[in-house]
């Protein structure tokens, strides 16, 4: 790399590379993204634009929460290697893990990146 970047222009880079993840391969919008580093992982918070009215009725049960998350993990998982190509470069690392979660009822989703 070039020049030194600091931790805000590397936040902003995984925010942009997790944004445009979840536009093309999750077909998902967030209005707002929270990412926080630390040294051994990225917390990034992703709260959504708007509802997806089936996917509120589905979340009425517990079982139907259970289902999003499963069809939401499912779906991550399908891709993630593609997120790790995009968020690699940009932290100059690798990364050892990715984990996400749901709040059905929220439309909150979390990833954690870990090295």
């Amino acid at each position: 790399m070039a020049q030194a970047r600091n931790k805000a222009d590397i936040e902003y880079a995984v925010m942009l590379a997790i944004l445009n993840f979840h536009t093309e391969f999750m077909k998902s919008n967030y209005a707002h993204v929270r990412v926080q580093m630390s040294p051994d992982e990225i917390d990034v918070t992703l709260t959504r634009q708007g509802s997806v009215p089936a996917e509120m009725r589905l979340a009425r049960s517990e079982e139907g929460c259970a289902l999003l998350r499963q069809v939401h993990e499912a779906m991550f998982v399908s891709c993630e290697d593609i997120l790790r190509e995009r968020i690699e470069p940009v932290v100059e690392r690798k990364v050892r893990e990715m984990v996400t979660t749901l709040d059905p009822l929220s439309g909150q989703s979390r990833i954690a990146i870990r090295f």
